[in-house]
């Protein structure tokens, strides 16, 4: 296990967490990560305040409020994305983080800006100029964080901790993070003492578990590997059902949703932890929108039907073995469509997920794709498609665009940009898909996702309980937004 600096402060610091996610659509997220590190702070003997911006009407206001009140010694501030991903409906969330930021300075003058956050492992040093903060997190933010508020708090140096972005004179420094591989180690999360979890639910939201970081496939496009590293750093399995265990009893949670790059791999691991949360009869709702069809056995299955699954999302990403090979995937269209019928069999309805545009994508892969998420739709699932691939730093795609002329060497990314295939006709192939749109329900487009009205529609199923995940009610939310449009 990897020491924090400063282990034990002098004189605790007053700490003020703001997590400035705001996205509510098609439903908000619950920010585990933020609450992970505060309990960290806390842990280490600090006095921890938790400013969750999500639901605030003057976001603004109320962080400059907070500010002035708790007058800190250093404000934490989570980016949890660069954007939405999403080339049609697209919404860019770092400008409004950052006047979340600019708002902080002015109110805590004396207080050290750390920033942090996924967005930060996907860009660290452009974000970290961007936000002009005093320091920035990328990795773990539980152990940078302390050992880096340790050690100012101490008044030593900060040179060289892992996961840790500041200048040195002109230049700006990145220790690349340290992943330490015993989560275990780590204080347990207890989201229910930072976040409002109730109103998290009332507006359709799931609560969070992770049962591991890091990840072990090589897709294209993927972060996963920049912002968690390469590899899995498992949680005990009773850890994570104790975890589980606390929120049920505590703070009333019944349904959970893990998190992890990937919930299925290791097989090995998911089928503990399953059989860790059936041997407390728990009576809780699992799902997952992280389950990839590489590993996918009969005996999975059952486990996690027995822990309490009744729903999954699959990342296939595509039916096709062109554009499967291209992305990496680690799977073929045969293996999708085992999988398929394995899930049905075992019971669990299933939300499958695509992404349109990526490399090799034509118009035969795209139809391939589409009989296939027919055949699903018609047997009771569900589907829900991107078109067009978010280019990231640091990515196999990323280095695929560079090759083909979409972007510049050196670019940094902060400003959207999308890879869609030069062989497909974008127009053509939105068209075609809105076309299949119509023609199903319980299809949707990711752009549908930002309707206006799906927020009141998945706010009102929570209300009369209907039972979560709410896209299993995605073809009568379609039907009544579709009916909604004709009447305006």
């Amino acid at each position: 296990m990897t020491a924090l600096r400063g282990e034990k402060p002098p004189i605790g610091a007053r700490v003020l967490l703001v997590s400035t996610n705001r996205e509510r659509q098609p439903y908000p997220v619950v920010p585990n990560g933020l609450a992970c590190v505060a309990s960290a702070l806390k842990s280490a003997g600090h006095s921890v305040r938790f400013l969750d911006l999500c639901f605030a009407g003057d976001p603004i206001s109320r962080a400059r409020s907070e500010a002035r009140a708790f007058d800190p010694d250093f404000v934490g501030v989570s980016v949890r994305n660069i954007d939405n991903s999403d080339a049609i409906a697209l919404r860019h969330y770092t400008p409004d983080a950052l006047e979340v930021v600019r708002a902080l300075r002015a109110a805590a003058p004396r207080a050290k800006l750390i920033a942090g956050g996924a967005a930060f492992g996907v860009a660290p040093e452009a974000l970290f100029e961007t936000f002009d903060v005093d320091y920035a997190v990328a990795g773990d933010g539980e152990r940078a964080s302390v050992s880096l508020i340790n050690a100012l708090a101490a008044g030593e140096s900060t040179l060289g901790i892992p996961g840790v972005v500041r200048r040195q004179g002109t230049q700006i420094v990145f220790a690349p993070p340290g992943e330490d591989a015993d989560l275990d180690s780590l204080p347990a999360p207890r989201l229910q003492d930072w976040i409002d979890l109730r109103r998290y639910e009332r507006h359709g939201a799931t609560i969070p578990i992770q049962t591991k970081r890091g990840c072990v496939y090589k897709c294209v496009y993927c972060t996963y590997r920049n912002v968690e590293g390469w590899g899995y750093r498992l949680r005990a399995a009773e850890n994570v059902a104790d975890e589980i265990a606390e929120l049920r009893y505590q703070a009333g949670v019944r349904n959970f949703d893990f998190v992890d790059s990937t919930f299925n791999s290791p097989p090995g691991h998911a089928i503990e932890v399953c059989e860790a949360i059936i041997r407390r009869k728990l009576n809780v709702r699992l799902d997952t929108t992280n389950f990839t069809p590489a590993t996918a056995s009969d005996e999975l299955l059952a486990v996690m039907r027995r822990a309490g699954f009744r729903t999954l999302g699959i990342s296939a990403e595509s039916a096709s073995d062109p554009v499967l090979e291209k992305l990496e995937k680690g799977f073929t269209a045969a293996k999708v469509r085992d999988v398929a019928e394995r899930v049905e069999r075992a019971g669990i309805r299933t939300l499958w997920i695509f992404l349109v545009g990526g490399p090799a994508e034509t118009p035969e892969t795209l139809r391939e794709t589409l009989a296939f998420a027919e055949w699903r739709l018609l047997r009771g699932d569900a589907v829900y498609l991107t078109v067009g691939l978010r280019i990231y730093p640091g990515t196999t795609l990323h280095r695929i665009a560079i090759g083909e002329g979409i972007v510049a060497q050196g670019e940094s990314l902060l400003a959207p940009a999308f890879y869609f295939s030069p062989q497909l006709d974008f127009a053509a192939a939105v068209a075609e898909i809105r076309q299949f749109a119509m023609k199903h329900p319980r299809f949707m487009f990711s752009a549908d996702s930002r309707s206006v009205v799906l927020p009141y529609l998945t706010r009102a199923a929570s209300i009369i309980r209907l039972p979560k995940p709410h896209w299993q009610y995605m073809g009568l939310f379609q039907r009544i937004k579709r009916s909604g449009e004709r009447h305006l």
